[in-house]
């Protein structure tokens, strides 16, 4: 679990940091910028191979060079302002202890607020006793021939020369790949995790200095991290990955062919992935999963609980085209669906706003383009009429020819309902469903299940592919039941007192009985359906890993047993979630993660509406993203209306 508070789930901690800088890229308490690089990146790599001696290792000089290569091709650093201290550098940049110290004072020159400053260290990491008690330390080339403790870096030196000086406003990002290296920068927060195997980046220390089990024992838990949290350091914003807990070893390995830390490789190949247009969460969750197979579980340490959902880098270095949208978007589409049901008994009033207001945020914050964005409503011309058929066809649009780093977008504004369940699978007896403007129409022939809604958009999904749905209709709290679910508990507030109808369409009678849930599953599961707690189509994908690695978010109005209320709002007729939804990102200047924008949300509709809006998503790292990938605040000028 963190420490701080911090919930135990990554994604918690999300929820909880609403408000924070990690959710709005804003202040936080100490009045300093999170997440925005606005100055210099400047980064000290070092990576000693201890060629020739008893403790040589192989891979410490191609984690260097190929970290170097990641932060000039995907952060925006420039290689003269990178240094690296290695055997393979000439001798004035051989990595010795006074090089190392050195390269820490380069590393601050003229720093100031706004920079980003990145350090590396590779090589071997050990524990020694001083006449302070127990120390970590980095073990530079020197040491093998050299007095030890004048000739290795102790913990305490490193927060005297790297952490301390750090100016207010600016970051730093350090990455110990080196055994024992869990509390050589253990900050407040500290994040670990379990995995699974070989070879130490850990050298003995003389006799004389080796730290005994009694030591062990009486200093357990120490390290330096008392020392961080003095008030000296609450205006810092430090990020530490360490490549093991403290009783462990760092693998120097030989992965994809080549001599590398076992840590370094797994960080790396995190950030080839979507990973790292992220938080610093979801990397190190990432590098977790790319270490299965060795022992050695990497941590990270921060300063404020709150800037574990930070984007890792700051913010990357925006094209001048697209200035305030991520680097990793190729394509975008939209296909935005709202019914009013016009003339007939059913008539609802802010779907079609819900949707026009839906397009002017899309095309004003979030870079889409009318030739992107397709408009289902009865507004448009009669052939984009939001029927059953051109509903199935839009669908089929959205996802056509779409290719990882696209971003696609689906909203639909109507009415919801549940139909008899002919599967078998469904516990209550009774499917989800949205309804077209024809589901006048013989059902189920003319209404849009919640496998139909699978079947056209989610299973030909490709991956890396990011696709957000937003659902304002009623019972459809499992119109997209993915694998994880975030719904927030409260209780019911009352309901609007002026206009407040509800986006639920009664099935027709021949349809409104719930079935018998048969002995076994339809769809082959295995399982009784009485076992299964879900209702929807959560079963087509909990369990499996079917929809494991796709980039889905769905947002839904309200929880299964609840009604999304078609509202007043803003002088203005509109579904009460999609209002409150459309305010909290105005609240966030249009940068949230997904997590923060839900609690968010529900801040809006809290007090207001009985409804409780909830959040799918095909895993728990998820939570995390950020909102339609916007890292950037977006800035629109006051009288624009929405």
């Amino acid at each position: 679990s963190l420490a701080a508070g911090l919930p135990p789930s990554s994604r918690a901690a999300m929820g909880a940091c609403h408000g924070c800088p990690c959710s709005q890229s804003g202040p936080d308490d100490h009045g300093v910028w999170v997440e925005e690089v606005t100055g210099k990146r400047r980064a000290l790599l070092v990576g000693i191979n201890y060629r020739g001696s008893s403790s040589e290792l192989n891979g410490c000089i191609n984690d260097i060079e190929n970290q170097k290569r990641v932060l000039i091709e995907q952060y925006g650093f420039v290689e003269s302002d990178i240094l690296t201290l290695s055997e393979d550098e000439s001798r004035d940049r051989s990595p010795t202890k006074d090089a190392i110290i050195a390269g820490f004072k380069w590393l601050y020159t003229d720093a100031g607020s706004g920079d980003l400053l990145f350090f590396q260290y590779s090589g071997h990491g050990s524990q020694i006793m001083t006449v302070s008690g127990q120390a970590d330390c980095i073990c530079p080339l020197d040491c093998l021939h050299r007095p030890w403790p004048d000739s290795v870096i102790v913990d305490t030196e490193i927060h005297q020369h790297l952490y301390a000086p750090l100016p207010r406003g600016c970051k730093a990002i350090a990455l110990f790949d080196s055994c024992h290296s869990g509390t050589v920068a253990n900050l407040v927060v500290k994040r670990d995790f379990g995995a699974k195997a070989p070879k130490g980046r850990y050298m003995k220390p003389p006799q004389e200095l080796k730290v005994t089990e009694a030591h062990l024992v009486e200093v357990a838990g120490s390290g330096i991290r008392k020392a961080v949290t003095r008030e000296e350091y609450a205006g810092h914003q430090l990020w530490v990955f360490s490549g093991c807990k403290d009783s462990q070893t760092s693998a120097d390995a030989y992965v994809d062919g080549t001599y590398q830390g076992a840590f370094t490789s797994a960080f790396l190949k995190a950030l080839k992935l979507d990973v790292w247009h992220d938080s610093y969460i979801d990397l190190l969750e990432q590098t977790k999963t790319n270490l299965r197979g060795y022992t050695q579980i990497p941590a990270l340490t921060t300063t404020h609980a709150s800037y574990l959902a930070s984007s890792y880098c700051g913010r990357i270095p925006q094209a001048p085209v697209a200035k305030s949208l991520e680097l990793n978007v190729s394509h975008r589409k939209a296909l935005l669906v709202g019914i009013n049901y016009r003339h007939t008994r059913n008539e609802l009033r802010g779907c079609i706003n819900d949707v026009n207001n839906q397009k002017c945020i899309l095309k004003a914050a979030y870079g889409f383009q009318d030739s992107e964005i397709m408009m289902l409503t009865e507004d448009e011309c009669q052939s984009n009429w939001p029927n059953k058929a051109r509903i199935v066809e839009g669908m089929q649009w959205l996802v056509k020819d779409a290719r990882p780093g696209d971003l696609l977008f689906f909203h639909y504004s109507g009415h919801g309902s549940q139909m008899t369940d002919s599967t078998g699978c469904e516990p209550s007896g009774m499917s989800d469903c949205i309804c077209p403007l024809d589901c006048d129409k013989p059902w189920p022939e003319h209404i849009i299940l919640d496998t139909e809604i699978h079947q056209h958009v989610y299973s030909e999904l490709p991956d890396l592919v990011k696709l957000v749905c937003l659902f304002d209709c009623c019972h459809s709290g499992t119109v997209a039941n993915l694998k994880c679910k975030r719904a927030l508990d409260g209780p019911n507030a009352m309901s609007p007192q002026s206009y407040g109808a509800t986006r639920f369409l009664e099935p027709p009678a021949h349809v409104a009985t719930p079935s018998r849930p048969s002995a076994g599953c339809a769809f082959g599961c295995g399982r009784r359906p009485a076992m299964k707690p879900a209702s929807g189509f959560r079963r087509s994908v909990a369990g499996s890993d079917t929809y494991g690695d796709k980039l889905v978010f769905v947002y839904s109005g309200c929880q299964d047993n609840q009604t999304s209320a078609d509202a007043y709002e803003d002088n203005q007729y509109q579904g009460a979630f999609t209002w409150a939804c459309i305010a909290a990102l105005k609240s966030s200047r249009f940068s949230s993660d997904h997590g923060a924008l839900l609690n968010s949300i529900r801040d809006k509709l809290r007090g207001r509406y009985g409804q409780i809006p909830a959040l799918s998503t095909t895993t728990m790292e998820h939570f995390s993203r950020y909102y339609l990938g916007q890292r950037q605040p977006v800035y629109l000028p006051n009288s624009r209306r929405f």
